[in-house]
């Protein structure tokens, strides 16, 4: 009797344990919808980046800002956000790290209007993504066509020296981002390759190169620091982790977003960018300053999230060394 009469307690407790459990998942749940929708339709976060400046390069203070893997997203009616803040940054130069546009893109008046009100902030140097390298023929062409009417340096695996700052752009080929429908087999990129496009590294390169995955070719071939986006940040950010995925499907991606330093001092910034869905990881501007003082702030610290900060400014720690690279 005593066994039977102690089942339906047990019951009991089974039931009210697994309530508790569905309710906390259900709450988490909520939490994480809402902040899904707050984060991809509110948040513009902008990461700060104080760099010596490249070797050989003069020694006046420059910004850039970086704008990467914009993709579909708005800001606002004709971007108004997001030039606002480019403009309220006042930069010496723009640079675009590709995937300006999606690859299903055939109407780029909103991106005529875009360029044209950043043209009027800063000169505009851009290198191409792989959504701008899988664009139909024709459509590619027309994209080109906006670019030149827009007056925007496209770095096309090509050279430009823009009032003492020294840019290079390095276009990989569809192959190194996606082998026909498979994300294996994908190409490498060597120090021998890029030297091959670009030919031998000039004192104070700043690189443009739209896959960070690359990056310990980048500092062998000399690149004094490297601007980089396409990893969308990881997509999610998980504490301490970083980002969760990379659009190869790779698990944490080590390149995912931040400050990257070679072991032969080479630097990267990876631009967490500004399109595609997103979790604990907002669209980011980033913003380099080159102070003449030499004086660097370190990288986005992993673990850092703020939802209502929008630049973010670090005077202490070390960057992320990578001696491997």
């Amino acid at each position: 009797m005593a066994g039977t009469a102690a089942q339906p307690c047990g019951n009991r407790s089974l039931y009210v344990l697994t309530m508790l459990l569905l309710g906390i998942l259900g709450a988490a749940a909520i939490v994480c919808a809402a902040e899904m929708l707050l984060e991809n339709t509110r948040m513009l976060a902008v990461s700060a980046y104080r760099l010596p400046p490249p070797d050989g390069q003069t020694q006046k203070n420059r910004r850039i800002v970086q704008i990467s893997d914009l993709h579909h997203k708005r800001f606002g009616m004709h971007q108004y956000r997001l030039i606002a803040e480019v403009q309220k940054l006042s930069p010496d130069y723009i640079v675009i790290t590709g995937d300006l546009v999606s690859r299903d893109m055939t109407d780029f008046a909103e991106t005529a209007d875009l360029l044209s009100a950043l043209r009027k902030i800063a000169p505009i140097v851009m290198s191409l993504g792989n959504h701008e390298l899988d664009l139909p023929e024709a459509v590619f062409r027309d994209l080109m066509a906006l670019l030149r009417r827009m007056d925007v340096v496209v770095l096309d695996d090509a050279w430009k020296e823009i009032d003492g700052m020294r840019f290079a752009g390095l276009t990989l080929t569809p192959r190194h981002y996606k082998n026909g429908d498979s994300y294996r087999g994908l190409s490498d990129c060597t120090e021998a390759d890029i030297r091959h496009i670009l030919g031998e590294a000039k004192t104070g390169t700043i690189l443009l190169a739209h896959n960070p995955l690359f990056f310990a070719a980048y500092a062998e071939w000399g690149a004094a620091v490297v601007l980089s986006g396409h990893v969308h940040g990881g997509v999610i950010r998980l504490p301490l982790a970083g980002g969760l995925l990379s659009p190869e499907r790779k698990f944490f991606p080590k390149y995912d977003k931040g400050f990257f330093r070679a072991a032969n001092g080479a630097m990267m910034v990876v631009s967490g960018g500004l399109g595609k869905l997103r979790l604990w990881n907002p669209p980011e501007l980033c913003v380099m300053d080159f102070a003449a003082d030499g004086q660097e702030i370190p990288h986005f610290p992993r673990n850092l999230y703020k939802n209502h900060r929008r630049i973010f400014r670090h005077s202490t720690g070390n960057a992320k060394d990578m001696a491997d690279a």
